[in-house]
């Protein structure tokens, strides 16, 4: 679960560089949904598929109501 990094985002955060591209500096594009870390939870559009990437867990139905919504 991803979404696109927002200008208010980035304008508040400063430079948000994907950390998968090293050493070339490409803006990030996507991050996590929720909380996360600015220097490992984003992505250029190249490295999206890299932030797909879930655990597989026991859930029930509430939780996934209100915690794996879109």
């Amino acid at each position: 679960m991803i979404r696109r990094i927002t200008a208010k985002e980035r304008r508040l955060a400063g430079n948000i560089y994907c950390p998968y591209c090293k050493p070339v500096k490409r803006d990030a594009v996507w991050r996590k949904r929720g909380f996360c870390d600015k220097t490992k939870d984003v992505a250029c559009d190249w490295h999206s598929a890299l932030l797909h990437e879930e655990t597989t867990a026991d859930y029930t139905e509430a939780d996934y109501q209100t915690w794996l919504r879109l």
